[in-house]
């Protein structure tokens, strides 16, 4: 009377699943990586071109200290990021393309990819909550914006957690 669905899954299905999450993690962290990347450069471009602006007295005033502290501020803080982005596509990677893993293997790169996700997203969270809305206003992100930044941490930690479980 009931339909019983028995899904088996082989050691290679496995991998499969774990490189199919891996990969759309990567790929998600590349895009987030390069949409940072961008603002990092522009905030550089903008700076070097408000610098003759603010050069224009003899003397810095207050308000072009403050605002040249907001935008290292800004520059400092997407740099960050950056790093945790760039150490988490690093990390991953070699977890995705590494040969076969021996369980102690695969259990330190799932944790370490599980951690940087973590630190990925609590990053992002403390970045957009509290530290870019003291030098802008709060920022509106568009629903891809937010779907690209929480992909790239949910597939991270999934996959950390993932490797982590099947090394067990």
């Amino acid at each position: 009377m009931y339909n019983k669905i028995t899904i088996i899954v082989t050691p290679r299905g496995e991998l499969i699943l774990l490189l199919i999450i891996n990969g759309i993690g990567i790929i998600a962290n590349i895009i987030l990586g390069s949409f940072i990347g961008v603002a990092i450069f522009m905030g550089i471009v903008f700076l070097l071109i408000g610098l003759p602006e603010f050069k224009k007295s003899p003397k810095l005033t207050k308000k072009a200290k403050k605002d040249i502290a907001y935008i290292m501020s800004t520059l400092l803080t997407l740099l960050i990021f950056v790093v945790i982005v760039s150490w988490n596509i690093h990390t991953s990677g070699d977890l995705f393309l590494e040969g076969p893993l021996t369980p102690q293997m695969k259990l330190h790169w799932g944790q370490k990819v599980l951690i940087l996700g973590l630190l990925e997203g609590l990053w992002a969270v403390i970045t957009l909550k509290w530290l870019l809305p003291i030098f802008f206003d709060p920022l509106d992100l568009s629903k891809k914006q937010i779907l690209v930044l929480v992909s790239g941490i949910a597939f991270s930690v999934v996959s950390g957690i993932y490797a982590m479980l099947d090394a067990s």
